[in-house]
């Protein structure tokens, strides 16, 4: 070897040296700041707007959070394109642990169908750290609808098909999709309305400008006990505890059920150091008594999985939505 080949190796060896070097301390310091972990403020993504009933159970969950963890968790509502302006922000997030959502059965199981574009992979681009709870939706037809229950719907949407329009938060979301399920099951003909802000759609609930909704029971459970709305059932397979006179959907609907789902979920990549503080943190937070009582009384049925199970759960969901959606026929709109 020559003495220029001589020098240029010693060049080479220094750079790789360093890189070592580098990388060493890289992943040296990502360690000790996982370890350490939270030593600031958290945001925590809430995909759909305030008043929703993701968000009212995110702010709950967030300030129980950062009582646990002792640090300041920080609620940041980015509503919009049936949350999956939330989700994509979260997705290219650094995955260091501040910044974190609700992955939900809209942003992680029916959206990547819905939509003709969606720049996120529900499974692949996030860490799903935990299934938290899941809840009922309920529906409810405005006064002016001549009917009662169930079958009495169901035969006046097949009389006058296109007439009776149904609303919610936003294309994806579960009373979206509940509506499609039911449009696909019984072969009625429902207009889907979304909406950006659902409380502008609750008042042209209320005063009749739209016919229902399917939405989450300690939402809309108190409009129909103040006498607004009629509850004609249940998306589920069981009468929900706060309302337990409605019957199910699947009474009248055989196979019927839809259960909306919230589980925490931050970007690709995070240290497992971090994502162990926070299932163990979540895990506290869900065992709190008060967290416990808070949660029935908004119809939430706690339903905790480690973050493997929430991995193979979102699989599951996503084939299982993405078949209704084609099913269905439905589009974002």
């Amino acid at each position: 070897m020559n003495l220029k080949s001589i020098i240029l190796a010693r060049q080479a060896y220094k750079k790789l040296a360093v890189t070592g070097v580098t990388l060493f301390c890289a992943l040296a310091a990502l360690q000790v700041a996982a370890q350490d972990y939270p030593t600031k403020q958290i945001k925590f993504i809430v995909p759909f707007s305030a008043g929703t009933t993701t968000d009212v159970i995110g702010r709950l969950y967030a300030q129980k959070l950062g009582e646990v963890l002792g640090q300041t968790v920080v609620v940041d509502n980015k509503a919009g394109a049936g949350g999956n302006i939330a989700a994509e922000y979260v997705a290219r997030a650094a995955p260091d642990g501040y910044t974190l959502t609700f992955s939900t059965s809209a942003t992680h199981a029916t959206n990547p169908a819905l939509y003709s574009h969606v720049s996120f992979d529900p499974v692949k681009d996030f860490t799903h750290i935990a299934l938290m709870v899941s809840a009922p939706n309920m529906l409810v037809v405005n006064q002016k609808i001549p009917v009662s229950n169930m079958a009495e719907l169901i035969a006046y949407a097949k009389a006058n098909p296109g007439k009776l329009t149904y609303i919610s938060a936003g294309s994806g979301t579960s009373p979206h999709m509940a509506g499609e399920l039911l449009k696909t099951m019984t072969g009625i003909d429902i207009q889907h309305i979304p909406y950006k802000n659902i409380t502008q759609g609750l008042t042209d609930l209320f005063a009749g400008e739209v016919s229902m909704t399917f939405y989450h029971v300690p939402v809309i459970y108190p409009h129909v006990k103040s006498g607004q709305l009629k509850a004609l059932g249940v998306a589920t397979a069981e009468r929900s505890p706060i309302a337990p006179e409605v019957p199910p959907i699947g009474d009248t609907v055989i196979g019927y059920e839809l259960r909306p789902w919230w589980g925490l979920s931050g970007p690709a990549g995070m240290p497992k150091d971090v994502v162990d503080k926070l299932y163990q943190a979540t895990t506290k937070v869900l065992s709190d008594p008060a967290v416990q009582k808070r949660f029935v009384e908004l119809g939430m049925i706690i339903t905790p999985m480690s973050y493997q199970e929430f991995n193979d759960f979102t699989v599951t969901e996503l084939a299982k939505w993405s078949k209704i959606v084609r099913d269905s026929g439905a589009k974002a709109n």
